[in-house]
């Protein structure tokens, strides 16, 4: 019985704000264990004193208190609003995704002006926090203004999930997950924001994954990739990264852990390890201007560059495999272990 009373605190919980969660929580226990004591006394003077509490009794005290939903509603605030409640937590969750797409696609397109000009490195490098400013700006209007709009004009039955609680039962609340069963929203963020630049490198600036030379002022790229062959190699990538994009939303939306996400995760892990792997098998996916574009000292300065890049580069494809490899051995065992 415990244990059904241990899942409708959990659901209730997760609507509450942080800072009073655990608060309601100690009350609605307490208040639930009394009329849980209440209802078993009445029942033994009805049906005797040999009477014991069964799980009817717990889904009887529940359904009277109401779905997680409606009881959470009754301790915040009812103000009126721009944005409810009901639309607070997606809001603040795609807020917060927006303005960092915002501030790393601006960063990186500063940083591509900076490397690409001969203008002068300060005065571009202040615009940054006036361009950051500006576009954060715009980003929050943009999305509190949609929001508002779906607050205002949006059906009220589909704002506050009428449905949803209308055939609401005790009976089928989930267990309260175990810590590795929950995702954690803020590393599956960032998880999309690092895909998504990568996406954006490889797509639209792979030019500038280069070394870069300074002579008398002037500023020379070569890049270290062959890009050509590194188009190819890309039209799998994407397929792979985009789906770990959407794959991770789906995360933020599910909350929890379950075998689809983890066989998923493994799946898109081991994909882009294969077309690393590939990759790196497939000397022309190098420029070859690295070693014969140059001359003299620059050509000598070059292969010694290229030849600390190449271990570079072998160690840091060695940590991706050993990492890959640890988080499908993670999953999987996790996987044998839920059930």
């Amino acid at each position: 019985m415990k244990d059904w009373i241990d899942r409708y605190l959990y659901a209730v919980g997760q609507k509450l704000p942080r800072s009073q969660r655990e608060d309601i929580k100690k009350e609605l226990r307490s208040i639930i264990l009394d009329d849980l004591d209440e209802r078993i006394a009445n029942q033994k003077l009805q049906k005797g004193e040999d009477y014991e509490a069964t799980e009817e009794d717990v889904f009887v005290i529940l359904e009277s208190l109401g779905s997680p939903d409606e009881v959470a509603a009754k301790y915040r605030p009812n103000n009126r609003y721009l944005i409810g409640p009901e639309l607070y937590e997606l809001y603040c969750l795609l807020l917060y995704i927006v303005l960092g797409a915002v501030a790393l696609g601006i960063s990186i397109a500063t940083t591509i002006d900076i490397l690409s000009s001969q203008g002068p490195f300060i005065e571009q490098l202040f615009k940054l926090p006036m361009n950051l400013i500006s576009a954060a700006i715009s980003a929050v209007g943009s999305v509190t203004i949609i929001f508002a709009l779906i607050q205002r004009f949006g059906k009220e039955e589909s704002i506050k999930g009428i449905d949803l609680n209308k055939n609401w039962s005790p009976r089928n609340l989930e267990p309260v997950p175990v810590a590795y069963e929950v995702i954690k929203i803020p590393d599956t963020i960032a998880a999309i924001c690092f895909t998504i630049i990568a996406l954006i490198i490889f797509n639209r600036f792979p030019h500038i994954i280069a070394m870069y030379n300074v002579s008398q002022g002037i500023v020379s790229v070569t890049p270290i990739l062959n890009l050509d062959v590194l188009a190819e190699y890309m039209k799998y990538m994407n397929i792979f990264w985009i789906g770990a994009v959407l794959l991770n939303i789906y995360k933020l939306k599910v909350g929890k852990w379950n075998i689809f996400l983890r066989l998923s995760e493994i799946g898109i892990d081991l994909g882009v390890l294969i077309i690393v792997l590939m990759m790196t098998g497939n000397p022309a996916i190098l420029n070859p201007s690295i070693t014969y574009a140059a001359a003299g000292t620059e050509l000598e300065f070059l292969m010694k560059l290229g030849g600390m890049g190449a271990v570079s580069f072998r160690i840091f494809i060695a940590v991706i495999f050993l990492f890959t490899v640890f988080e499908a051995g993670k999953h999987i065992y996790y996987s044998i272990k839920s059930h």
